[in-house]
């Protein structure tokens, strides 16, 4: 069997098939995913997992999404209820006991210099409720680095967010994808390299 030959149900290579994990989650809150362009790409990018599992998630991508016909509908028609998840500066943690309902989540996904850029140039982003996350357990994206201790990948922060605005949702499947996702490239890449190279700044 050709090990290059692709899934055709969730686009991974056959050897790295998600299939026995993947499955739809049908969540009320609708998840926006702002994404810089040069994660699209990306083998490791977590939204590609995200848009094969989450039935109610619109995807954009761009650096400016000032003048997005789309996203300024979404923010127009529901400016009570959507909000953003990124460190603005002047964000509250998100909780369970939030006062704010809230129905739409906005992500920004990229390194945190491209998803700064994001949120800097996309002005109709500026004025919307922002919230911070506390995990209640550090991040397992070993396999990218990030600026921050314990940062997490796009996919955590939405499971994170979504345990307190829809905590009766079960996403076990999507995470249990995600780890094995992570397990499946250390595997490729080899323990030792893993361990070089990410190991320790996954373990401190």
């Amino acid at each position: 069997m050709n090990k290059r030959v692709v899934c055709p149900l969730c686009e991974y290579i056959l050897a790295r098939c998600l299939c026995s994990t993947l499955m739809p989650i049908d969540n009320t809150t609708k998840i926006i995913i702002l994404q810089h362009p040069s994660e699209t790409g990306h083998a490791l990018n977590t939204v590609s997992l995200m848009k094969k599992s989450f039935l109610n998630l619109d995807l954009f991508i761009g650096e400016d999404f000032s003048e997005h016909q789309e996203l300024n509908s979404l923010i127009n028609n529901h400016q009570e209820t959507i909000c953003l998840i990124f460190p603005a500066g002047n964000n509250i943690v998100l909780t369970s006991k939030s006062e704010q309902k809230i129905t739409h989540l906005i992500f920004i996904d990229g390194t945190w210099k491209k998803a700064r850029k994001i949120f800097l140039l996309s002005k109709n982003l500026h004025n919307l409720k922002s919230y911070a996350l506390v995990p209640s357990k550090p991040g397992q994206y070993k396999i990218r680095s990030s600026t921050f201790e314990h940062g997490l990948s796009t996919l955590e922060a939405t499971l994170c967010a979504l345990e307190s605005v829809e905590k009766n949702l079960d996403t076990k499947s999507l995470e249990d994808s995600f780890l094995k996702m992570i397990e499946f490239q250390i595997e490729k890449m080899g323990e030792e390299t893993f361990r070089l190279n990410y190991k320790k700044k996954s373990d401190d």
